[in-house]
């Protein structure tokens, strides 16, 4: 009798004490307090609001020691702008940052792209809108590049602070263009046809019909660079509003799609990153070229001005003359633009700080602080595009055509689809899809046509189930 009492008793503790331990672990869940909603009298101005005491910030530690050093000069100079403000800098894996943010001990402000933006704000619901504080605190948004500003958008309202914009360009060897007696000083793009009539110009075969030379190498499986060519002749691939996806029945997708892939057959483009993965001619016609075909390819995708050592070093490790140049201008021209940025959690207990801080990345000081950096990059703000403190700080390039990155900036579009679509829709047409369905079409698989109404139609029938 005792000894079952006493079992009852042990199973009674254990049972409130699994009861305690949910309800705290619940409580940990929802985050730090109740969630804030960004919202702000628009009489208020910067002296109303309460921008003061700490806010952690949440940095990746993707980075280099240089993007650490900008990072903790934009912190240096916020805390210098307001008084009695303090930043708690630290660096933690992106992995980690939904875990975090569902337990609720991510910063105040963290970091983030466009993919998470969406994610944190849809999924988790753990981001605050920054709109509502544009105007209080003086932010001057007709001197923001709106292809940087639309990258931090859902719903129409702000929810992640751009620290810079980031317009696809591309690099080229000057001394090849030289040799084929082509005058080209990489300030204006190229219009598409003149690019085209060049990479065949540069492109070289030996006897075999293997190529030697490429007029160009591109991530064509990279989404700034297809969606250019959906794009490109006037097409419209994607309905945000309607969410419809229309590759394979709009004709001028169509012809865009099939004149990047007609470059790839024709051997002046050459499918950089995932050659490896195509079979049959085109396999064989390219297997002289490599990715890291600085001397051997004209026309080079690049990324992001971060990268610019690597590239840089690269060049000059051969000997080659080379600069930096816009991406080609299609007939329909646009330039894929994306960013990375800061958000603010929404169970913030300091949300006029922490806003503050994450717009901070939207005005004049702290876009200096931060571009002025080895680690920083391209500055968002039209008014500094002339300046020269954020060309090639740091480096040896510092005369290169840094204009590019900031060329077309009225003909930017999102080089996110995750920003035009549900994570559902946009993981579909992701770099690993991509790949896998162009390398099924350039190795004799399946023809465009086929390949890409699967993928339409997969696309449409889930966003038709999706209510948002």
């Amino acid at each position: 009798m005792m000894q079952g009492s006493t079992k009852t008793k042990t199973a009674v503790r254990l049972f409130a004490l699994m009861i305690a331990l949910l309800t705290v672990a619940a409580a940990t869940a929802c985050g730090r307090g109740p969630i804030q909603s960004g919202d702000v009298d628009q009489s208020k101005t910067v002296s109303d609001l309460s921008i003061r005491g700490r806010i952690t910030f949440s940095e990746t530690n993707i980075g280099s020691e240089e993007d650490t050093l900008a990072s903790r000069a934009i912190v240096k100079a916020f805390e210098a702008a307001f008084t009695g403000v303090e930043v708690i800098f630290e660096e933690a894996a992106r992995s980690t940052f939904t875990t975090r943010i569902s337990a609720g001990d991510i910063g105040d402000v963290f970091w983030g792209d466009e993919a998470d933006m969406y994610n944190f704000h849809k999924i988790h619901n753990a981001v605050m809108p920054l709109d509502s504080y544009i105007q209080p605190l003086n932010i001057d948004l007709g001197d923001v590049y709106s292809g940087a500003l639309d990258t931090g958008k859902s719903d129409g309202r702000l929810y992640m602070a751009p620290r810079n914009i980031g317009e696809h360009i591309m690099t080229y060897n000057v001394d090849m263009l030289t040799a084929e007696g082509i005058a080209y000083d990489g300030i204006e793009a190229l219009d598409w046809e003149t690019f085209k009539s060049y990479c065949k110009m540069l492109t070289k075969f030996d006897d075999s019909g293997k190529v030697t030379q490429t007029g160009s190498s591109m991530k064509i499986y990279w989404y700034p660079v297809w969606q250019v060519f959906f794009r490109g002749f006037g097409g419209t691939w994607i309905d945000p509003v309607k969410h419809t996806v229309s590759i394979v029945d709009n004709t001028e997708v169509m012809q865009g799609l099939n004149e990047m892939l007609a470059g790839v057959t024709e051997g002046w483009i050459y499918p950089e990153d995932f050659a490896s993965g195509i079979t049959g001619e085109v396999s064989t016609m390219f297997s002289l070229i490599s990715n890291d075909n600085f001397s051997t390819a004209c026309f080079k995708t690049f990324g992001d001005l971060s990268g610019l050592n690597s590239v840089g070093n690269a060049y000059d490790r051969l000997n080659v003359a080379w600069d930096f140049c816009p991406f080609p201008a299609l007939p329909t021209h646009t330039v894929s633009t994306g960013a990375t940025g800061y958000m603010v959690y929404n169970r913030t207990d300091n949300p006029d700080t922490a806003a503050a801080f994450a717009l901070f990345f939207l005005t004049p000081d702290g876009q200096r602080a931060y571009h002025s950096q080895a680690g920083g990059n391209v500055p968002l703000l039209k008014s500094l595009s002339e300046e020269t403190f954020w060309k090639g700080k740091g480096t040896v390039w510092t005369d290169k055509n840094y204009g590019a990155f900031v060329s077309y900036p009225e003909l930017t579009r999102p080089a996110s689809v995750d920003v035009q679509a549900p994570g559902e829709i946009a993981a579909l047409f992701n770099g690993e899809h991509m790949k896998e369905a162009l390398s099924k079409i350039l190795s004799g698989k399946a023809d465009a046509n086929t390949v890409f109404s699967k993928i339409q139609t997969e696309a449409n029938e889930k966003w038709s189930l999706i209510y948002e």
